[in-house]
C-alpha cells in the first residue's frame, strides 16, 4: 500500500516537470530530395489493397499547341512557332484579316501559314488554333553543300556556317565565306543585293558590284574597275565618277533694222558676263528650217553641284548621279536637265533604282527629289540661238534627216517636230545611229542638236 502511494506521487511529480518544460521558438529546417516523393497512381487492373508499382517512364512533354513545331520539320512545311486561338471570337470572313492585324502580319503571309484556311476565310472555326508565327522551312544543307549546284541549299541553321561561299559552294563563317560578292545566301546580304558572278545593274536587278568584282557596274551590266566602268556617261551603279566641271562660252550676235544700232551680247557660263552697246527697238531674224537654224530651249548651265542633292542618303545620291550619267543612253547632252527630264526612263530609273538600293520608304524621298529637280529644270529652260543642222558634220545630218523620215513609222501624220519629239524612239534612233556612224565624239553633238530640236518643238507647241 505504501508502494503504490509513493508511485501515484512520483508519476504526479513527474508530470509536474514535463508541464514546465517549454519548448524554444524555432521550427527545425526539413530536407527534400527531388523524386522523394512521387504522385501514386491506382492500377487500373486491380482494386485489391496492395499499393500499384510506380512507373518509372520519363514523362512526355505536352506542347502548348499541336500547331507549333518541334523537333525536325521537312523542307516545304510549315514551321510554325507561335499561335492564336479564336476562342470567344465572333467567326466570320474577317477573322482572318483581324488575326493577321492583330499579331502583325499580313493577310498573305497567314493564309500562307494556315494552308487549309481558304483564301475566302469561308472555313474558319471557333475555339481553334491557329499559326500566327513562322515561316516555311527551307532545304538546310546538313551536309555542308549550298546554294544553286545543291538544291538553293540554306547554310543558315546547320554546324558548318551561316555563309554560303559562291565560289566553293560551300557553307562556312570565315570573313571570305561572308564577304560581298562572295556570299551567296546565309548571314549576308547575298546575292541579292551583291552579285557572285559579276552580272549587275538593270540589266539584273539593280545588282551592286563588291569585292572581287570591283566597284562599278557599266552600261553594259558588268562590273569592273578603271574609266570603263567607272568613269562619267559608262557608269550606272558603285563607285561612278561625277561630271568634270567645265566652262563654255557662247556667243550670239543680234541684228537690228537699218535705222538702229546693233547689240552684242557676250555670255560665259563661269562666270557669267554681259556687255552691251546701247540700242534701241531690235528685232532677231531666224528662219524655221530646221537646214538652216533652230530657236531652242535650254537649261541654264548647269552647276556641278545640285542643291539638295547632299541631304540625300548615300545610296539615293548614287542613284541620282547614276541616272545623270546615263545621259547619251537617254538621248541628251551631259547635265541637260530638261532633255533628261522629258525622257520618262530618267524618272522611272531613279525610282526603280532608289526602290532596290534604298527600299521603299527611303526611296520615295529620292523620287520626290527627282520629282523637284524636274520641276526646276522646265521652270528654268530660257530660249537661245542654236547652230543648225548643217553645222553637223555630215554623219550627223544623214541621221537626224534620216529620222525625220521615219514620221509615219513614228506615229506621225507629218514630219511634225511636236510630234515626233514626243516619241522616245525618236531620241534613241538619233543616238543610235550618230553612235555608230560619226563615233561618240561627235555623237553628243548630234544628240545634242537633237535635244535641242525637241526643246523648241515643245516650246512653240
Amino acid at each position: 500500500m505504501h508502494l503504490r502511494q509513493g508511485t501515484a506521487w512520483y508519476a504526479l511529480a513527474l508530470f509536474h516537470l514535463a508541464s514546465t518544460v517549454r519548448a524554444k521558438n524555432e521550427c527545425q529546417p526539413i530536407y527534400w530530395n527531388p523524386g522523394q516523393f512521387e504522385k501514386r497512381t491506382l492500377d487500373n487492373t486491380t482494386i485489391s489493397g496492395s499499393p500499384a508499382a510506380t512507373s518509372t517512364a520519363v514523362p512526355v512533354p505536352v506542347p502548348i499547341s499541336n500547331l507549333t513545331s518541334s523537333g525536325y520539320v521537312p523542307p516545304g512545311q510549315v514551321n510554325c512557332r507561335y499561335t492564336a486561338s479564336t476562342e470567344d471570337m465572333d467567326i466570320n470572313y474577317y477573322t482572318c484579316t483581324y488575326l493577321a492585324n492583330r499579331y502583325g502580319i499580313s493577310v498573305e503571309a497567314f493564309f500562307k501559314l494556315n494552308p487549309t484556311v481558304h483564301s475566302d476565310c469561308g472555313n474558319i472555326e471557333a475555339d481553334t488554333e491557329y499559326c500566327v508565327r513562322g515561316f516555311i522551312e527551307p532545304l538546310r544543307a546538313y551536309d555542308g553543300l549550298c546554294g544553286p549546284p545543291n538544291n538553293n541549299a540554306t547554310c543558315l541553321g546547320v554546324k558548318f556556317g551561316q555563309c554560303c561561299n559562291a565560289n566553293t559552294w560551300k557553307c562556312g563563317d570565315s570573313e571570305e565565306d561572308c564577304a560581298p560578292g562572295t556570299c551567296y545566301e546565309g548571314a549576308c546580304a547575298g546575292d541579292s543585293v551583291y552579285t557572285t558572278d559579276g552580272n549587275c545593274g538593270k540589266q539584273h536587278g539593280y545588282k551592286q558590284c563588291a569585292g572581287v568584282w570591283g566597284d562599278c557596274c557599266n552600261a553594259a551590266g558588268r562590273c569592273g574597275t578603271g574609266p570603263s566602268f567607272c568613269g562619267y556617261g559608262q557608269c550606272q551603279l558603285g563607285n561612278c565618277s561625277l561630271d568634270p566641271s567645265s566652262s563654255s562660252t557662247t556667243t550670239t550676235t543680234t541684228t537690228s533694222k537699218p535705222s538702229t544700232s546693233t547689240s552684242t551680247t557676250t555670255t560665259t557660263s563661269s562666270p557669267k558676263t554681259t556687255t552691251s552697246a546701247p540700242a534701241t527697238k531690235t528685232s532677231s531674224s531666224t528662219t524655221s528650217k530646221s537646214s538652216t537654224a533652230a530657236i531652242t530651249t535650254s537649261t541654264k548651265p548647269p552647276s556641278t553641284t545640285i542643291p539638295g542633292l547632299a541631304a540625300l542618303p548615300s545610296c539615293g545620291q548614287t542613284c541620282f548621279n547614276n541616272m545623270l550619267a546615263q545621259y547619251s543612253a537617254l538621248g541628251c547632252a551631259a547635265r541637260d536637265g530638261y532633255c533628261l527630264c522629258n525622257n520618262v526612263d530618267f524618272k522611272n530609273g531613279i525610282r526603280d533604282c532608289s526602290n532596290g538600293a534604298c527600299g521603299t520608304a527611303v526611296g520615295s524621298t529620292v523620287i520626290a527629289f527627282g520629282d523637284a529637280y524636274c520641276s526646276t529644270a522646265f521652270a528654268t529652260h530660257t530660249a537661245t540661238a542654236t547652230t543648225g543642222v548643217a553645222a553637223l558634220p555630215s554623219c550627223g545630218q544623214t541621221c537626224f534627216n534620216n529620222m525625220v523620215a521615219q514620221y509615219s513609222a513614228l506615229g506621225c501624220a507629218s514630219p511634225e517636230p511636236s510630234c515626233l519629239c514626243k516619241n522616245a524612239n525618236f531620241g534613241y534612233g538619233l543616238r543610235d545611229c550618230s553612235n555608230g556612224a560619226c563615233g561618240t565624239a561627235a555623237a553628243s553633238s548630234v544628240m545634242a542638236y537633237g535635244s535641242s530640236y525637241c526643246a523648241s518643238a515643245t516650246a512653240a507647241h
